[in-house]
């Protein structure tokens, strides 16, 4: 059974990955039957990662079509982003865990990281640097509900944010190394709130990038 779990639980994250680095862009079909080949394993655990999917609106069952990777349009992303920068000033205030040292030292390897991609930008790596950041960051995280809404927002949002960052490497990676740079300081004062503050500033930061990205003339509404 753990083993189940366990191979559940990649199998998830490959294909996550997979949807929000465009991989597999939003009108895939992705099939029970094709996956469970490629993964080695039955359809029944296949059915669930779909599901988990599903559950965090990354994909959709449509009838007469199967299990295809859904997209967003402007109205949500603008919801998401005003949800995201509102979670993000609760991260210190509904029980944090307390900050270690463990974790500063998290931070500053990936800021490290983020500023050797300022000159050797790679998509992949950009992708893994922020996904690290996001999970350092909700583990900080004390409120259950608030962790797991926080965490699907984050995959929901993040197709449109790594579309627009192909475009301009160079900036996104700049935008990254002053964010952890934030981050970096805030963990060392041991300030949640200051974490989450610095998430909110960042989200909005990077929303209004986005908005002039996807509609120059006509802003998100």
């Amino acid at each position: 059974m753990a083993q189940n779990k366990h191979t559940t639980a990649v199998i998830f994250n490959t294909l996550r990955d997979r949807i929000c680095l465009l991989d597999y862009p939003p009108g895939t079909v992705l099939r029970e039957a094709a996956l469970a080949k490629e993964f080695g394993i039955s359809r029944t655990p296949i059915r669930a990662v779909l599901q988990r999917l599903e559950h965090g609106a990354l994909v959709a069952v449509r009838d007469g079509v199967g299990t295809i990777v859904t997209d967003l349009d402007s109205t949500e992303l603008k919801d998401i982003y005003e949800m995201r920068q509102k979670m993000a000033e609760l991260i210190g205030v509904l029980s944090p865990r307390e900050i270690t040292y463990a974790d500063e030292q998290a931070a500053i390897d990936l800021l490290g990281r983020a500023k050797r991609l300022v000159k050797d930008y790679s998509a992949s790596e950009y992708w893994q640097i922020n996904h690290a950041q996001h999970a350092l960051i909700a583990d900080l995280i004390g409120n259950a509900v608030l962790r797991e809404t926080w965490d699907q927002l984050y995959y929901r949002s993040a197709r449109f944010w790594y579309r627009e960052a192909s475009h301009a490497p160079e900036g996104v990676a700049g935008d990254l190394v002053a964010e952890l740079s934030e981050v970096v300081r805030a963990l060392h004062k041991r300030d949640a709130v200051a974490v989450g503050y610095t998430q909110r500033n960042f989200i909005a930061y990077g929303f209004a990038k986005l908005q002039a990205a996807l509609s120059p003339d006509q802003p998100i509404s």
